[in-house]
């Protein structure tokens, strides 16, 4: 009695389990249960429950293969939704290695979607796809083809790849068409291997199927330029193929919206245009497809199909060098149909073909052509004011640069949330300002002030950009661009939120351009110095302590940044004039402190600080100095002639210097003769005092040159080494030097004098200065350029009002 109470309980379980010998059933059930989960927790249980029992039964020795493709059916379900299922990938693989032909679909099917090429499991079944790869049976073939392409590393397509070419000359056009899409797929990922089998995929151009000749097309237009041997004659046969495509040659099952195997079309157009053939060859072609794409109606009412085709032949013809009037004026006809077009797609293609037809040739558009590309900022699809915006900075000029930067910025601080497309746009901006700079209105200098708090990977750069805009005024007598900039950067320092990038300037601003802070009546110059310093000092407190109060935590990278630029700038200043204030030392000391803490954890930062302190603590000694040094240095040293002068009459012998080879015939003649006279010792010293007096004197001579001309190449070249020194002679000349004192004193001659002038000229070099050639373009209408007689620096007040709320209830400058 209890062997048959515990055979029916069995027998209940069974029937109750989500695997029961209904597997059909049991599989939808769990389907059904974990689709009408309410909850994610729900449906987490409801998937490790059914993968447990799922395994569970996969575990069992006596299972069916039509059970096993259901429940891998389910795991396939699962992988989709997120939840791993690897004990169920073997099974897979198993399936996959099994005689009947539906257990090897599903198999394959599986692998396919669970297993990826680089998969420990994947190596088993090299052998199981080379074996079918191998079989008389069509779908077994196919299927092999099929997975081939997903499952076999990149590192084993050696092993397959034979056999798959092989397949190129198969009875069956299928199996002809996947062998071509799997030798495509191996020249994409291990193009060394498949490139042995381009000579016989370019032979199959011809076949009788139009499917397999479309899949070479693409095969094809994947080869590199530089395989001429197979692309040599492909022009002719690409032509014919597009000439039995245009005369209806083809299947009827080939149309597709009333064009016959458009996708192939496109094929044929974009190869020709890689091949980029003589015109003359392949214009004929271009026109008659063309032609027959629109037919007798217009691109703007035509299919998307139809359209595309039309495009890619102007887009060909453009680049292959047709510049005839006719064509033209097709070409903006064409552009302007799809510019007024309602269809947003067709919008977009006609501002890339504009684009196209602009860094191709030179083209002037009209009033009416410019207004209506300007009408497309007015879009509501961001894609097409992007592009309309490059498009407006292909075609830009002196004239119309300052409304195109300005929609770039409008567009950047109201449109524009993508980090990408900001840095893109910024980019963009900057380039404009570079390239058409204005003395007039400095426009250039708003637009990189206005394009700062919305540039954050590229800040950095954009500051260099101003920096370098600000010190290369061609007018050094007038400041009213840079007084207009100090103020627009005053105000935003003493706002209660402002950018870091914009404090960082404001900073840069008061250590270099500090003599704007005193107006012309003031009688101290001096007093700018200390003003700034209170500046400074005031914005670093305030940095510092909101810093303290509202946070914890380390300091973020941009704040540390901006209070090393501070410090950087207080050395400056207090370095320049020998002056310090009170509430300096006192915020250096609170910087010292916070360094070393987490916070403001740094040690190059408290050096700096420590250093700075250091040239405080000299600052009256140094000022006594600065102010008794009242003529100029003497880089002739005329002041130890006393000294050199008495050394001779004691006895000493007269410099000589060594040659500059080291090891020629003259060195080595005057080291014997000082050795034979006065010892090792002598040698030695009179070694160390020749190259010191001769480094020496090349970089007093350069200091001179840079004193005198004011130039930065002759500080750069005194950094070099001292073989870069003489570049005034041949590299392989020994330089014999005049000796410069004697016992009757130093020599009063002009050869050092002519020596320094001459390094000078070599090392100044041509000048680098070249004129800036305006790109030639069109005009912009007059309702898009602004007035001439507005500042865009005064309008910098009106964006800043709209940019930072004033009504914040902060009472400190918080950099942001």
């Amino acid at each position: 009695m209890s062997g048959i109470l515990e055979k029916t309980i069995e027998s209940l379980n069974t029937l109750l389990s989500p695997l029961s010998t209904s597997v059909g059933l049991s599989t939808k059930n769990m389907f059904e249960r974990c689709m009408s989960a309410r909850t994610k927790r729900e449906e987490e249980w409801c998937f490790q429950d059914s993968l447990r029992s799922i395994q569970e039964r996969l575990s069992e020795p006596a299972v069916r293969p039509s059970a096993v493709k259901k429940m891998l059916s389910f795991v396939v379900f699962a992988e989709m939704m997120g939840y791993r299922a690897e004990f169920a990938y073997i099974h897979a693989v198993k399936l996959a290695q099994r005689g009947s032909l539906a257990e090897k679909k599903m198999g394959y099917m599986v692998c396919v979607q669970l297993l990826k090429d680089s998969h420990q499991l994947s190596m088993l079944l090299v052998n199981t796809i080379i074996r079918d790869l191998a079989s008389r049976n069509m779908v077994t073939i196919a299927m092999a083809l099929a997975a081939t392409c997903h499952l076999i590393p990149a590192d084993q397509a050696s092993s397959v790849l034979p056999m798959v070419a092989d397949k190129l000359t198969h009875s069956n056009e299928y199996i002809r068409g996947k062998a071509v899409i799997v030798l495509h797929h191996f020249l994409r990922t291990c193009p060394s291997q498949a490139v042995h089998y381009i000579h016989r995929v370019r032979a199959l151009l011809g076949d009788s199927d139009p499917g397999v000749v479309a899949f070479i097309l693409q095969y094809l237009l994947d080869l590199r330029q530089e395989e001429e041997e197979v692309t040599k004659g492909l022009c002719s046969s690409v032509v014919s193929i597009q000439e039995q495509i245009l005369h209806g040659k083809l299947p009827k099952d080939y149309l597709h919206h009333g064009a016959s195997a458009p996708w192939t079309q496109l094929t044929i157009i974009k190869l020709i245009r890689q091949l980029r053939p003589p015109i003359l060859e392949v214009q004929k072609i271009l026109q008659d497809t063309y032609k027959a794409a629109l037919g007798d109606g217009n691109i703007g009412s035509s299919s998307n199909l139809s359209a595309a085709i039309a495009i890619e032949c102007l887009v060909t013809m453009i680049e292959l060098g047709v510049t005839t009037s006719t064509f033209k004026s097709l070409t903006m006809t064409t552009i302007g149909n799809l510019l007024i077009s309602h269809n947003m797609n067709y919008r977009y293609e006609g501002l890339n073909l504009l684009q196209t037809l602009i860094s191709n040739q030179h083209v002037n558009l009209t009033r009416d052509q410019q207004s209506v590309v300007m009408r497309c900022l007015q879009h509501p699809d961001n894609a097409i004011k992007i592009k309309t915006l490059h498009l407006l900075c292909k075609i830009a000029d002196s004239s119309s640069a300052e409304s195109i930067c300005d929609q770039i910025i409008d567009f950047l601080k109201n449109h524009c949330k993508n980090s990408l497309l900001q840095d893109e746009l910024v980019s963009l901006g900057i380039s404009l300002a570079e390239k058409y700079p204005s003395d007039a209105n400095h426009w250039h200098l708003a637009a990189l002030l206005r394009l700062l708090p919305v540039a954050k990977e590229q800040s950095g750069a954009l500051q260099a950009h101003l920096k370098l805009a600000l010190l290369a005024n061609p007018e050094k007598k007038s400041y009213a661009a840079h007084e207009k900039v100090l103020l627009y950067l005053t105000k935003h320092s003493e706002s209660k939120v402002a950018p870091t990038s914009i404090l960082e300037l404001y900073v840069w601003m008061l250590s270099n351009f500090h003599f704007l802070l005193v107006k012309d009546d003031d009688t101290s110059f001096k007093k700018s110095h200390v003003l700034a310093l209170e500046k400074i000092v005031a914005l670093g407190h305030k940095v510092y302590v909101n810093q303290i109060q509202t946070s914890l935590e380390i300091v973020s990278p941009r704040i540390h940044k901006l209070i090393y630029e501070i410090v950087v700038a207080l050395k400056l200043l207090v370095g320049n004039n020998f002056e310090s204030t009170p509430s300096l030392v006192r915020f250096l000391k609170d910087i010292i402190a916070a360094s070393l803490t987490r916070v403001f954890g740094d040690a190059a930062l408290r050096c700096l600080c420590n250093d700075l302190l250091c040239l405080i603590s000299s600052c009256s000694e140094l000022s006594v100095l600065n102010e008794s040094k009242t003529e100029p240095p003497d880089f002739t040293l005329s002041f130890l002639d006393d000294f050199v002068c008495q050394s001779l009459e004691e006895g000493s012998l007269p410099y000589r210097a060594l040659p500059a080879k080291p090891g020629s015939r003259a060195a080595v003649e005057l080291a014997i003769e000082i050795e034979r006279n006065h010892g090792e010792v002598e040698l030695y010293a009179s070694n160390l005092v020749a190259e010191g007096c001769s480094l020496g004197s090349s970089v007093l001579s350069l200091a001179g040159t840079e004193s005198a001309n004011n130039r930065d190449e002759s500080v750069s070249s005194a950094s070099s080494t001292e073989s870069k020194c003489w570049t005034f002679t041949s590299p392989t000349q020994e330089i014999a030097l005049m000796p410069v004192w004697t016992k009757e004193g130093r020599i009063k001659g002009d050869d050092s004098t002519e020596g320094d002038s001459s390094f000078s000229a070599s090392a100044s070099g041509p000048s680098d200065e070249v004129s800036t050639e305006l790109m030639p373009g069109p005009s912009i209408s007059s309702w898009l350029q602004k007035s001439m007689d507005e500042d865009p620096l005064d309008n910098l007040q009106k964006d800043f009002n709209n940019s930072f709320d004033m009504s914040k209830s902060q009472k400190v400058s918080k950099p942001s």
